[in-house]
């Protein structure tokens, strides 16, 4: 597609994505339509020539223009087209893709023997999918009608390999929280031991349990806020390498690192919690004879 008034640049090759669609397309996959009209019944061979554009079309060849009445060229029949609707930009090829440059054309206009059939129903779609089968047959015995599935199917194949990443990244992640439970008990818990002389000396002079205790538990989250910390301050510098993996959550999601954050903080006081008991339950003789 060519659009009127752009002339090509030697280096940028004109690749734009083109869809032949019927009406109610958009209102069936709820597109929104920003400017302009949907096509109609009318939008037929002997009509004038439309088309429908999307906001990245509109943004890379007509920017800070009025896109409504513009024309484009058709590689395909060689007519000049008038924009008469521009719409939301849509991912086509995959969840994660970046928008890109996309043109609808009439299919009442542009005919094509070969075509997919979009229905949104609000039962069963398989079911549905049947009795939409079964009237194309009582209109054309000879049609073939296959592949017939749901849009969250698709979806789900097109999402695969980022629910597979995902999986393994979380599994690894929920490793690296028992390993770091792990990590931080065992050295609260050493150096708890290290300190048995030091609390003997302390419950001595009249700390009771509740001091002991905000003693080692104060130890332990000294040392997760450090952790964290490091790792916050990492995370934000690796999460641009994660962002084809992400769908409907940002990089650098507030939510998700604070909730993370509070979550170690949380499994850390636990671990802690446990030689913190022991050291309340030291009795004061006993730690001032150990060595």
């Amino acid at each position: 597609m060519k659009p009127e008034g752009y002339v090509l640049p030697a280096n940028e090759s004109m690749e734009t994505q083109v869809a032949i669609i019927t009406p109610n397309y958009f209102q069936t996959l709820q597109i929104p339509m920003v400017k302009g009209r949907d096509f109609t019944l009318q939008d037929t061979k002997s009509s004038q020539r439309v088309v429908i554009v999307s906001e990245t079309f509109v943004n890379r060849y007509w920017p800070n223009q009025e896109a409504l009445g513009k024309q484009l060229n058709s590689d395909l029949t060689h007519e000049w087209f008038t924009v008469v609707g521009v719409a939301r930009d849509s991912k086509v090829n995959g969840l994660n893709e970046k928008p890109t440059p996309f043109v609808y054309l009439p299919q009442y206009q542009i005919y094509r023997s070969t075509i997919i059939i979009i229905a949104r129903t609000t039962g069963d779609p398989l079911t549905f999918g049947k009795t939409v089968e079964n009237t194309i047959h009582e209109l054309n015995a000879d049609l073939v009608v296959f592949d017939v599935t749901t849009l969250e199917s698709r979806e789900q194949i097109a999402s695969f390999p980022q629910r597979v990443a995902g999986t393994f990244v979380g599994a690894f992640g929920l490793l690296a929280l028992v390993l770091a439970a792990v990590g931080i008990y065992g050295v609260t818990a050493f150096t708890t031991r290290q300190r048995t002389h030091e609390i003997g000396i302390r419950m001595a002079l009249g700390a009771n349990k509740e001091d002991i205790l905000r003693l080692v538990l104060g130890h332990g989250f000294r040392l997760t806020l450090s952790g964290v910390g490091l790792g916050l301050a990492a995370s934000f510098a690796l999460t641009r390498y994660l962002g084809s993996m992400l769908l409907g959550v940002t990089s650098t999601d507030a939510l998700t690192f604070s909730s993370v954050a509070i979550l170690l903080c949380a499994v850390a006081l636990f671990a802690s919690f446990i030689p913190a008991h022991r050291a309340m339950r030291v009795d004061p003789m006993v730690a001032l004879r150990y060595e």
